[in-house]
């Protein structure tokens, strides 16, 4: 590895190998072990998080966007599953976290309050009730219904015949779909009025007006649901920041955004 001599000495070729690869060998283990510490404080790593169609529109955007800030070497993935897939998915372990509708069950040992929003109807611009601004309930059986399937809206559909029911009403379903913009798409061109959630008043395309529903209580409520008691350091980081997000919301205080 040496050339020596009495007033020298130098590198040989298998030596400047030798030097190059362990100073490289020794840099990736000196990498390796501050990322094992970071990960072991929680700071870096991958949480798994899914959400509904019905978390998208709320606080779940600003939360993720504050904990990224704050742990920028962490990384979050993101999974668009109805609340029950949701709530199968916490279980096994496929998920860390999930974004759900408070009315599906879970044997998750954390459901964080996030969100309640008032049901809204939904008619087509042209339509005779679009000149109103609200609506007795009574009035949504006396028109066809579109709505979200009972497989991928479950939770919601459970909500609604809820409402429905409470009230000794039901409602005429003419049409299921899959996907809200297909939803709203029916809307729009007339086929029928809707329900959703007042956090889709401000993405909702021309061609449909949202009235308030007059007589009844009935909110749609995520959660932030969790299996805590085997949640690493990262996810714990993850509900911390949820929680301070949603207490500055209950205090009023306006939280801004990029």
């Amino acid at each position: 590895l040496l050339e020596r001599s009495t007033r020298h000495m130098a590198l040989t070729p298998a030596g400047q190998v030798l030097f190059r690869e362990a100073a490289d060998a020794m840099n990736r283990l000196d990498r390796a072990c501050a990322r094992a510490a970071q990960a072991a404080q929680g700071l870096s790593g991958t949480v798994m998080v899914g959400y509904s169609t019905f978390a998208a529109n709320g606080p779940m955007s600003d939360i993720i966007i504050a904990f990224r800030r704050r742990y920028p070497s962490a990384r979050v993935g993101l999974r668009l599953l109805a609340s029950p897939e949701q709530a199968t998915a916490i279980e096994d372990g496929t998920l860390d976290l999930g974004f759900m509708m408070s009315n599906v069950p879970t044997n998750s040992a954390l459901r964080m309050p996030i969100s309640r929003e008032r049901l809204i109807a939904l008619v087509p611009s042209d339509h005779a009730f679009a000149t109103s601004k609200s609506i007795p309930l009574r009035r949504l059986t006396s028109v066809p219904i579109v709505i979200g399937t009972e497989v991928r809206w479950r939770g919601f559909r459970l909500l609604v015949d809820n409402m429905m029911r409470s009230a000794g009403l039901s409602l005429t379903i003419v049409e299921e779909a899959d996907d809200l913009p297909v939803l709203l798409q029916f809307v729009r061109s007339g086929f029928g009025c809707s329900i959703l959630d007042a956090s889709f008043v401000a993405t909702l395309p021309p061609g449909i007006r949202a009235l308030e529903i007059e007589d009844t209580t009935e909110t749609l409520d995520i959660v932030l649901a969790c299996q805590q008691s085997h949640a690493s350091p990262l996810v714990s980081h993850f509900l911390t920041e949820a929680r301070s997000h949603v207490q500055l919301l209950a205090a009023g205080v306006q939280i801004a955004a990029d």
